[in-house]
Order: C-alpha cells, then structure tokens, then sequence
C-alpha cells in the first residue's frame, strides 16, 4: 500500500515539475512544439539602426538570436546552440531557464559599458 502511495505522489510531484517548467518558457503553448532554430530564420525585423555598437538579444526569435551591433548600422546575426538563449543582461548564450527573454530590450543600455573610457565618457 505504502509504495502505492509513494509511486504516486512521485509522479504527483512530476507532473507538477513538468507544469512548472512549461510555464517558464517564454510563448509556450500546450501541445506545441518550442522552436529550436538550425538556422537564422530569414524574416527577423531587427535592425541596428540608431543604435549604439553593442550585443542585442532577438526578442523577436525569443532570443535564440542576437546581433552584433558595429558603428555604421551594420550587424551581424548569431544563433544560440539549442537549450540556451541570449542573455542580455552578460552578453552570453545561457541556459533558457536563466533568462527573462520579454525583459531583455530594457537591458540594451547595458551595451554603453562596452564603449567607455576611463572617465565614463562614451566613446
């Protein structure tokens, strides 16, 4: 009886982990598979205009994208390997569950830290 009762409280206890984590994943929906992109996909409308060279995370691509932002408007697209996303907040892939992809583009401004001198002033 005793196992019984403890072979369901463990799947119990699953399920409800299994819940937890699905509703941490930023435009999870039941029953649809999370996109896991291979490649860039083609149709992203991030653009570095007006913005200061630096590292952006896609919140568009639920960022499993970022660019490199270098003077002049220009960039350059990269793709996070599978199970992580950008991490606005060090400019680094990391674990999607260590990541508040929606809360990234308040977190832009911390790309000014890179062009500094020593005083402060951007440069």
């Amino acid at each position: 009886m005793w196992k019984l009762i403890g072979i369901c409280a463990t799947l119990y206890g699953l399920i409800l982990l299994d819940i937890t984590i699905n509703a941490q994943i930023d435009g999870y929906e039941e029953g649809v598979d999370y996109p896991a992109y291979d490649s860039i996909p083609k149709d992203l409308s991030f653009s570095c205009q007006n913005r200061i060279p630096g590292y952006y995370a896609d919140i568009e691509a639920r960022c499993q994208v970022w660019h490199w932002c270098v003077n002049g408007g220009q960039h350059y697209a990269f793709l996070c390997p599978n199970g992580t996303v950008f991490n606005q907040a060090f400019r680094v892939c990391d674990w999607w569950t260590s990541v508040d992809c929606p809360a990234s583009e308040q977190l832009y401004t911390n790309n000014e830290e890179l062009y500094r001198d020593s005083a402060g002033n951007l440069i």
